[in-house]
């Protein structure tokens, strides 16, 4: 098999939703990049990556200047070798960043006519260690909800079949957070498992004055309490509260997550192969994780069957983030959440084709 095309197309897709906004960002649009292989075997390969801040232009020109010439003419079973050979042409201009999001769509699309030429979905091909996933929601704690929509969200969740929601943190006021949570705890009960998210934005001294408080309200997680490049930091804050630490959705790297699981920085390991060099090196982080005994719960899925997969074949992967649910629509044979756990697909491939009415649509550029 040789590829033949390398094709591209930049999407910004409105939310139907309200505005949602966190400590660092007010989202409106969500950007997604598809890549597409084509081959002279007739079998097609898709990717994708997105982001919701523009920025995705950058990588598109990555894929069509630095990668789509590596990729011309090659047999895409050497993946391992193309991806490498890909990452090295923009070594000097980005090691992590766009280039590296542009070069994550291309693997999952070499991964999905891998999985496509054996006739298998991603996670039956990796080897399956579970038939359906756990999900828990962001979509009813965000930072611009008032405490009664907060509140009324969360309950909403819990009555749909989610035993797990999160909430955003990082009000100027950390006091009103913690009224915040008060308030949810005593909405949903005991059984609820409830995990909270900063977005880095807060400082060593607020995370100890208010993290420490979390664990009142039997907080699951405190996810991103401040910038992700300072693994001391984290490592100092993790030692001062008894709330776990979650991290992984802004590091880039296994050596990032590598440098975090040693300096005891981190107890969930968010692992996102979309700001990860893709699949390969998602699952190199997972089984590092594992090696400390840690466990993994990915990023979001706006990637929709991306992480469902990796977590149906990675036995230390216990939930999936489900977010953004007004984008489900955007994908060829979507998949949903029933009683709260993701379905699997038995669609061979890896599940990142944007329907072509969708890119008519929505398509810039």
């Amino acid at each position: 098999m040789r590829i033949t095309h390398v094709d591209t197309a930049l999407l910004r897709v409105p939310l139907q939703q309200r505005t949602i906004t966190d400590s660092q960002s007010t989202v409106t649009h969500v950007e997604f990049l598809q890549v597409v292989l084509r081959t002279d075997q007739g079998l097609t390969g898709y990717g994708m990556n997105w982001s919701y801040t523009p920025g995705l232009r950058t990588a598109q020109v990555a894929v069509q200047e630095n990668y789509a010439p590596v990729l011309l003419g090659k047999d895409p079973v050497f993946r391992k070798q193309l991806v490498r050979e890909c990452f090295f042409t923009n070594h000097f201009i980005g090691r992590v960043g766009a280039t590296r999001v542009g070069l994550a769509a291309v693997e999952y699309a070499l991964w999905d006519l891998a999985c496509k030429q054996a006739n298998l979905p991603l996670w039956r091909y990796l080897g399956a260690c579970r038939d359906r996933v756990k999900a828990y929601s962001t979509d009813g704690g965000w930072l611009s909800w008032s405490e009664s929509d907060l509140v009324r969200d969360c309950v909403a969740l819990v009555e749909r079949g989610f035993d797990a929601v999160k909430v955003k943190l990082g009000r100027p006021d950390p006091r009103e957070d913690l009224r915040r949570i008060a308030a949810v705890r005593k909405a949903v009960g005991p059984g609820i498992d409830i995990m909270t998210d900063v977005n880095c934005a807060w400082t060593l001294a607020t995370g100890k004055q208010y993290g420490s408080r979390l664990h009142e309200f039997d907080v699951k997680w405190l996810e991103e309490p401040m910038k992700p490049e300072d693994v001391t930091m984290h490592a100092e804050l993790a030692r001062a509260i008894q709330t776990p630490i979650a991290v992984g959705e802004t590091l880039f790297t296994r050596e990032a997550f590598r440098d975090y699981i040693a300096a005891g920085a981190v107890h969930y390991v968010q692992a996102d192969a979309t700001k990860l060099l893709g699949i390969d090196e998602w699952l190199e982080v997972a089984a590092l994780a594992a090696s400390y005994n840690l466990p993994v719960v990915p990023h979001t899925n706006v990637q929709h069957k991306l992480h469902v997969q990796l977590a149906a074949a990675t036995p230390n992967c216990i939930m999936v983030e489900n977010c953004y649910e007004s984008l489900h629509d955007l994908w060829e044979e979507p998949i949903g959440v029933v009683d709260g756990h993701y379905q699997m697909p038995e669609q061979p491939g890896v599940g990142l084709q944007i329907r072509a009415a969708a890119i008519a649509a929505h398509r810039i550029g």
